[in-house]
């Protein structure tokens, strides 16, 4: 990055320093959230749709039923980790 482009957060006030750090917190979340939606779609749709022709512009009752199942699975995962997690704090 060109020096003179860069900015000196040293000359930032406070709570100009307190704003720019939670903004920086909230995208480091969103892209968080964004790779485990992303790795959540991908998993769900390898498990109940891929390999199988794509013939509708639906879901079948059985792609749906098992994308839902899937979901529900990775959710309770997921707070069965934050839980233990939490346990061991």
């Amino acid at each position: 990055m060109d020096p003179q482009t860069q900015m000196d957060i040293s000359n930032l006030s406070e709570a100009d320093k307190k704003d720019l750090s939670q903004i920086l917190q909230n995208e480091s979340q969103k892209t968080t959230i964004q790779q485990s939606v992303h790795q959540l779609s991908d998993i769900c749709f390898k498990k109940c749709i891929a390999g199988r022709p794509i013939t509708d512009g639906a879901l079948s009752r059985s792609e749906e039923s098992c994308a839902e199942n899937c979901v529900q699975r990775w959710m309770d995962t997921q707070t069965s980790i934050i839980t233990k997690l939490q346990s061991m704090r």
